[in-house]
């Protein structure tokens, strides 16, 4: 009887242990992000490239996506700087990088879109080189003055333009980001000839703005915004095609006269090409669900960025038209950079 017992409760813990295997293969374990392929997905710790300095609006961004998905993920989640070359040295660091899910870039329109027209030997195709993961966040670029000068609307800005052709400057955070090219498409839509004066970064040209040394810049919103909530600086208008949300006051560019020439910066995750369709997924639905967090929506919108909202698969063809659309645009403006 003992015997048939102890075999009894053989059979009815093999049983249990059964049970328990099919529970956790149908309902998952807490804290495991994905199971691929290749095995469970993240194993170790992610890099979000940023091809900028810290502090940056796109390290901000990349920061604060970083953080969350190391939440969602139960893995680390790393930012690292390679700053240089208006983005292209962090671009190319993750173009070379393996395809396994581990290293991602924090892009933008200038790394994925611009840059690469600009130049007659491209660093590397934008589209063929890597692989698209999801848009995370867009900013219009905005135009803006110093508050103490005369300059009060776009109309008195162009009017002042063609008085003083080549003497009217514009900074910008450096040559081939979108704020030049949104500057070079003013000037030819408005017929006006302006000058560009590039700087390390947008700071350095807010200090000349305020200081009497710059006629005006095109910035982006998280940028200035403290200038102008403080009195310092005055916009004049947005580049998106209709009124920000993040700014409903100020005039779109069209609205002002100057059509032809709207403009929507944005900031997007990528990894290098090739990276497995399972772990390209399981990546895809985790910055999906931290851009659905709330507080990340209101982190993003309190920096004067809104968070994306297209689908992993509709911003592949986003990208795609993006580079299409600025390598038309700076073929018009007839602009290149030196390799």
């Amino acid at each position: 009887m003992r015997a048939d017992a102890e075999a009894l409760t053989c059979q009815t813990r093999r049983r249990l242990m059964a049970l328990g295997a099919l529970t956790a293969f149908a309902f998952g374990t807490p804290g495991v992000a994905a199971t691929t392929e290749s095995g469970a997905y993240p194993s170790r710790p992610i890099t979000i490239v940023v091809g900028g300095p810290p502090a940056g609006g796109t390290d901000f961004i990349a920061r604060l996506v970083a953080d969350n998905l190391a939440r969602d993920l139960k893995q680390s989640v790393v930012v690292e700087n390679r700053a240089g070359a208006s983005g292209l040295i962090g671009a190319k660091h993750v173009q070379k990088a393996a395809p396994d899910g581990y290293t991602f870039l924090m892009g933008q329109a200038a790394t994925h879109a611009i840059l690469p027209a600009l130049q007659s030997q491209p660093a590397y195709d934008a589209v063929k080189d890597f692989t698209p993961i999801s848009l995370v966040a867009t900013a219009p670029e905005v135009l803006v003055v110093a508050s103490d000068s005369p300059l009060k609307s776009v109309a008195d800005y162009i009017d002042y333009a063609k008085q003083h052709p080549g003497k009217v400057s514009y900074g910008t955070p450096g040559v081939g980001q979108p704020q030049h090219i949104l500057g070079e498409r003013f000037a030819k839509a408005t017929s006006t000839d302006l000058l560009h004066v590039p700087y390390n970064g947008s700071g350095p040209a807010l200090t000349d703005l305020v200081g009497g040394r710059l006629v005006s810049m095109f910035v982006t919103p998280g940028a200035v915004m403290p200038f102008i909530r403080d009195g310092r600086v005055r916009a004049l208008a947005v580049s998106s095609k209709e009124r920000s949300a993040l700014m409903p006051d100020v005039p779109t560019l069209a609205e002002s006269g100057v059509q032809n020439a709207d403009q929507t910066g944005w900031f997007a995750l990528f990894a290098p090409a090739g990276l497995a369709d399972d772990r390209r997924l399981a990546m895809e639905k985790a910055v999906m669900k931290v851009l659905a967090n709330p507080e990340v929506k209101q982190k993003l919108t309190g920096a004067y960025v809104e968070p994306g909202t297209i689908s992993p698969a509709d911003f592949a063809a986003f990208h795609q038209g993006e580079v299409s659309a600025f390598s038309d645009i700076v073929g018009g403006l007839k602009l290149q950079l030196n390799n």
